[in-house]
C-alpha cells in the first residue's frame, strides 16, 4: 500500500500519544496550573518602586504576559488530544506562537527599563504543547508554518527582554528548535509502528493467498474428479448423474464463497469495496465523499441514461470511475476536488474523471501506470476510445473514456 511521506496516525489506539491514555492531557493541565500560579504571582507582585528601580514602569502591559500565556496554553490544549482532528491541530496550533508574538510586539512599544519583560511560563508551555501537537501529527506544510512562527517568537525576544541581544540569535534558535524534539520523536514512533503493522498485514495477506490456493484448488479438484467420473456413466446411468449434480453445485458454490471471503480479506484498506454494476447510478453516487486535509472531495454528475446502459458498459464505467477516483486521491498533489461525470446519448457513454491537482502527468503515472493501462485496455476491448493526461485548460488531470453503449429497456437482460 502506498503511504505518503507525511502520513499521520489519527487513531488514538495507534498513536504514541494515544497509547498513553489520559496522561498527556493530565500532565499538561498540571503544568498549566503551575505556570498560571507563577505568571499571576509575578503579575500581582508589586515591584520595588523607588530611585533604584530600573525595571519597566507598571502599566497594563504587566497583565499581557499572563493573558498571552493563557491564550497560548488554550491553543496548545485544544491541539494536543490524540483524537483531535488533524485539521484542528493545523489551524489551532499556530495560534499559540502567534499570541506570544503579538504580545512581544505590544510590549516593545512601551518603556522596557533596564531589562524589559521575559517570556512567561504560560507562554513557553503553550508554545511547547502546540509544537508537540503539530510536530507529531501535522502535515509538512503546517510543520513548516509552525517552525517559522516559533522561530519568529524567539528571534524577537530581544524586543521585549533587554537581557537578550540579537547576537544570541543562534542560542535562541537552538532553544526554539529543541521544542520540536518530543513531537518529532512521537511522529517517528508512529511511523515506525505503522510500518510494522503494514509488514504484519502483508505477511497475513500472503498467508491468506496461500490458503486461497489450497482451499479452492482442493474443492475445484474434487469437482473436476466428479465430472470426469460422471462422463463415463452418463450414458449408462443418467439418474446417477442427475443425483450428483446438486453435490457438484454445492461444491462450486462453496469454492466461490471461500474465494470471495479471502479476496475480501486481501483487499487493501483504501481499496474500494466491490459495487454493483447493475445499479450503476447508485454505485457511482456511492463514490462521493467529503474532503478532508490532504484528501479531495469527490463529486459525481451522471445523467438519466446511466440506468439504461448494457451490463458490459456499466461494469466498465464503474470500474474506471473507481480507478480514476483512487488514482486522484493517491497521486494528485494539492487536489481539493475530483469530479466524476457520465454522459450518455447517441449510443455512446462518455465518462470523465477530473481533478484540480498540480503536476499532472508524472504524478498519475506512479506505480508504473498500470491502472491507466488497465483502463485503456478495457476500453479498447469494448471498442471505445480512451485518453488520460493533463486537462486541456491545464488545471489538473483528466481521464476520459468513450464507450459504445446502446441503451437497454428496464426489462431487458442485464
Amino acid at each position: 500500500m502506498r503511504t505518503g511521506g507525511n502520513e499521520r496516525v489519527d487513531e488514538a489506539g495507534r498513536s504514541a500519544l494515544g497509547r498513553l491514555g489520559v496522561l498527556p492531557m493530565a500532565g499538561a493541565l498540571m503544568l498549566l496550573g503551575v505556570a498560571a500560579v507563577i505568571d499571576v504571582q509575578a503579575w500581582l507582585t508589586e515591584p520595588p518602586l523607588g530611585p533604584d528601580y530600573i525595571g519597566p514602569e507598571p502599566s497594563f502591559r504587566d497583565a499581557l504576559i499572563p493573558i498571552s500565556g493563557l491564550l497560548a496554553c488554550t491553543a496548545g490544549l485544544f491541539a494536543l488530544p490524540p483524537r483531535a482532528p488533524v485539521r484542528r491541530v493545523e489551524l489551532i496550533a499556530p495560534l499559540a506562537p502567534a499570541a506570544v508574538l503579538a504580545t512581544t510586539l505590544v510590549l516593545a512599544t512601551g518603556d522596557l527599563g533596564a531589562y524589559g519583560y521575559s517570556l512567561g511560563m504560560g507562554e513557553l508551555l503553550g508554545i511547547f504543547l502546540a509544537v508537540t501537537a503539530a510536530a507529531s501529527r501535522g502535515s509538512r506544510l503546517s510543520l513548516a508554518v509552525m517552525a517559522a512562527a516559533v522561530a519568529a517568537v524567539f528571534l524577537t525576544v530581544p524586543l521585549r527582554s533587554l537581557g537578550w541581544g540579537f547576537s544570541e540569535s543562534g542560542w535562541l534558535l537552538f532553544v526554539a528548535m529543541a521544542l520540536f524534539t518530543p513531537g518529532l520523536y512521537i511522529r517517528w514512533r508512529d511511523h515506525e509502528r505503522t510500518w510494522r503493522v503494514e509488514e504484519i498485514r502483508r505477511e497475513e495477506r500472503l498467508a491468506l493467498a496461500r490458503d486461497l490456493h489450497d482451499v479452492v484448488a482442493h474443492q475445484v479438484s474434487g469437482i473436476v474428479v466428479q465430472v470426469q467420473a460422471l462422463r463415463y456413466i452418463a450414458d449408462r446411468d443418467p439418474e446417477r448423474v442427475a443425483a450428483a449434480l446438486p453435490d457438484i453445485e454445492r461444491a462450486g458454490s462453496s469454492a466461490l464463497a471461500a474465494m470471495r471471503r479471502m479476496v475480501g480479506a486481501l483487499r487493501e484498506e483504501d481499496e474500494p469495496a466491490p459495487l454493483d454494476p447493475h445499479d450503476l447510478p447508485s454505485s457511482l453516487y456511492s463514490l462521493e465523499s467529503p474532503g478532508d486535509v490532504g484528501r479531495p472531495r469527490v463529486e459525481v454528475d451522471a445523467d438519466g441514461g446511466a440506468a439504461h446502459l448494457p451490463s458490459e458498459a456499466s461494469a466498465a464505467v464503474l470500474r474506471m470511475a473507481q480507478e480514476g477516483v483512487t488514482n486522484a486521491r493517491r497521486h494528485a498533489r494539492g487536489a481539493t476536488r475530483v469530479l466524476v461525470r457520465l454522459r450518455t446519448g447517441g449510443g455512446r457513454a462518455v465518462l470523465e474523471v477530473r481533478d484540480n491537482g498540480r503536476g499532472a502527468g508524472a504524478v498519475h503515472a506512479g506505480e508504473g501506470g498500470y491502472g491507466l493501462i488497465g483502463m485503456a485496455e478495457r476500453v479498447r476491448l469494448l471498442g471505445g476510445e480512451f485518453e488520460a493526461g493533463p486537462a486541456p485548460d491545464g488545471s489538473g488531470w483528466l481521464v476520459r473514456a468513450e464507450l459504445p453503449a446502446e441503451p437497454v429497456e428496464d426489462g431487458g437482460a442485464r
